[in-house]
């Protein structure tokens, strides 16, 4: 239970860490843009009459690459408790 747990949180961290710095572009984008109003306004034909911002992905998928972060991170770990279940070292032990 301890590993799937350990999953879960390495799951969690990675997602949090994608999201934020999408976030983090995003903001870093938007502040650093200066227009050209002189040239947006001598060509009509690059003004546009719609803004959209960002993207809508369905919850599931969310949950699904949350499931399948976690899968493959409970893999890695178990991967890994298993290679080191040999070692003699203490530290690695548990």
């Amino acid at each position: 239970m301890k590993i799937i747990f350990q999953a879960f949180l390495a799951s969690t961290i990675l997602h949090a860490i994608y999201f934020l710095t999408t976030m983090a572009v995003g903001y870093v984008k938007t502040a650093l843009y200066r227009p050209n109003m002189v040239d947006a306004w001598q060509n009509t034909e690059t003004l546009q009459s719609e803004v959209a911002f960002g993207s809508t992905h369905s919850p599931w998928f969310h949950i699904a690459t949350f499931l399948s972060v976690s899968f493959i991170c409970w893999v890695i770990l178990f991967a890994c408790k298993k290679i080191n279940a040999g070692t003699n070292r203490p530290e690695v032990r548990e």
